[in-house]
């Protein structure tokens, strides 16, 4: 993934995880932990993980998802492969 496409992702979460899987039991129904743009696929505080969510995505940002490790961890197996990106 190139910068451009991580600088765009990040712009949208807005330092927040965006994770609203309700099996994850978030307060409200999102996430919203704070994560370090720095951090991207870091395993340390603030560290965070982009998920493809599509099989088509290519350069659509929507069809990406990012997550805080926490909730990046409870995700299907399947999620923890190829369809992750870092900087």
């Amino acid at each position: 993934m190139n910068p451009e496409m991580i600088e765009k992702i990040w712009e949208r979460c807005g330092g927040k995880c965006e994770c609203v899987k309700a099996a994850h039991n978030h307060p409200g129904g999102k996430c919203n932990a704070e994560i370090v743009k720095e951090m991207l696929d870091k395993s340390e505080v603030g560290g965070w993980k982009i998920c493809k969510m599509f099989v088509a995505g290519g350069d659509n940002i929507n069809a990406y998802t990012v997550y805080c490790n926490e909730c990046y961890r409870q995700l299907p197996s399947v999620l923890h492969k190829e369809d992750r990106f870092g900087a």
